[in-house]
């Protein structure tokens, strides 16, 4: 008599989502949640760290790019590391090198040490990003997939109005050294945390690591409680195709791949540049850091419901009605918060359209990527996804860096920047025509997204 059968990717797309799954979400999402606090931590904490080090601030957009490259190289690595030897492994990996480096942080005492905590943080943040985006995407059903990445992904930017609302605070009372003392231990307690209880995801313990003990044991804590050691588990997945570099080419993805890139790079790398620099370019009009920080806590409010909404729109109106008007209003209010420097009111209102508008690309961008990879290799799709995007980061700061260099004014700066987000857009357009014609050859876990 044959063994009973369990194919676990129909049981998570069928079954309602059990409380283990939303913890693993809300897990996930409080990684990504000291991510937004980082990012943002740096930007508000610069015109002290300045003054600090003896440095002025153009001086600073190499560190605020070190972390940034950190970051990059980290989604590259960890990426395809997470799709070998698991996502629970690499992502605590990624939150101790977060929280180790941020902590010291706090106690560099020269230009080079700074710059090299930041990236050394930064290869942990852009690490810990493709593994708690493939968990996520793994342990949510495909009907609910893109928003329930979307809503973990909106946790970056509330960590990012936190810290802006917070580290304000924090520097007044304490200097700027105490919101990476909060920023190192947090993620430190949280690695504790995911060695303890995350799981790792079912679909890569069947799909690439052939073990069902382990997969059993925690089908039985989503309340599988009557499963036999004798059930044979399966997963829908290649277990031929090798998580590498060139998979992401391979099966007809190659001109989906580059096309989904556009947007990351676009998209990430305009909203970091928001985040960064309005506090110091605010400075040079008179405005104090203190306003600084607090107008830039609307980017992270911006964001957080641009973010959450992003997918559900998605799985309603379609890619192109959601995603291609978010461009077009994140580069107005782009250019809008370039002519607002001078004024709270008005860079907070900019500002903050940018962080929703551009919030909803960005999240619909990570949606996609969710769903253009199988299991095999999401990791690593996902993780050269983000890097692209980290790279954006990577070159916007230093951007605005080599622009104030040579006297540019604030309002040439983002105009060049909000034209960057147009192209993003038109990116998008090209991704969804290449969606609809896709080979024959391309993975079927496309057809969510189509």
């Amino acid at each position: 008599m044959a063994s009973p059968s369990l194919n676990v990717s129909r049981l998570i797309d069928e079954r309602p989502i059990s409380g283990l799954q939303i913890a693993v979400i809300g897990l996930c999402g409080l990684i990504n949640f000291f991510d937004g606090m980082d990012t943002q931590s740096i930007g508000v904490a610069a015109p002290f760290i300045a003054k600090s080090l003896g440095l002025t601030i153009p001086q600073l957009g190499p560190v605020f790019s070190a972390g940034l490259l950190g970051a990059a190289l980290g989604a590259i690595g960890f990426g395809a590391i997470a799709d070998r030897v698991g996502r629970k492994r690499l992502l605590i990996i990624a939150a101790l090198l977060i929280g180790v480096f941020t902590l010291f942080t706090a106690f560099a005492q020269s230009f080079h040490s700074l710059m090299l905590c930041r990236f050394l943080a930064g290869v942990g943040l852009g690490g810990a990003t493709p593994c708690f985006i493939a968990l996520t995407a793994e342990y949510t059903p495909e009907r609910h997939r893109a928003s329930c990445v979307t809503l973990m992904w909106s946790s970056f930017p509330l960590g990012a109005m936190a810290g802006a609302f917070v580290n304000s605070r924090l520097i007044e009372h304490f200097g700027w050294q105490m919101i990476f003392y909060i920023g190192g231990v947090l993620p430190l307690a949280i690695a504790a945390i995911l060695a303890i209880w995350l799981p790792e995801s079912l679909k890569f313990l069947i799909v690439r690591r052939n073990d069902p003990a382990r997969a059993r044991r925690i089908l039985r804590r989503m309340g599988l409680a009557t499963l036999t050691d004798g059930t044979v588990l399966v997963a829908d997945g290649d277990k031929t195709e090798r998580a590498s570099f060139a998979s992401v080419f391979r099966g007809g993805r190659a001109f989906g791949t580059l096309l989904l890139w556009g947007p990351f790079f676009t998209g990430m790398g305009v909203l970091t540049l928001t985040v960064l620099w309005t506090p110091s370019l605010m400075g040079m009009n008179g405005i104090s850091p203190a306003d600084g920080a607090f107008v830039v806590a609307f980017n992270g409010l911006g964001a957080f419901f641009g973010q959450a909404v992003a997918g559900r729109c998605i799985e309603r109106f379609g890619i192109i009605p959601t995603m291609v008007p978010a461009f077009i209003l994140g580069a107005a209010a782009t250019v809008g918060l370039g002519y607002s420097v001078a004024s709270v009111p008005a860079a907070a209102l900019c500002i903050g359209l940018v962080g929703l508008f551009l919030g909803i690309g960005t999240a619909g961008a990570i949606a996609m990527a969710a769903e253009v990879y199988p299991t095999a290799i999401r990791a690593t799709g996902v993780g050269l996804s983000m890097a692209v995007g980290r790279f954006g980061q990577v070159c916007a700061p230093y951007f605005v860096g080599q622009m104030l260099a040579i006297g540019a004014l604030p309002s040439v700066i983002m105009i060049s920047a909000g034209g960057a987000a147009i192209v993003g857009g038109i990116f998008v357009l090209f991704f969804k025509l290449w969606l609809s014609h896709r080979p024959a050859t391309a993975t079927s876990e496309l057809k969510a997204v189509s």
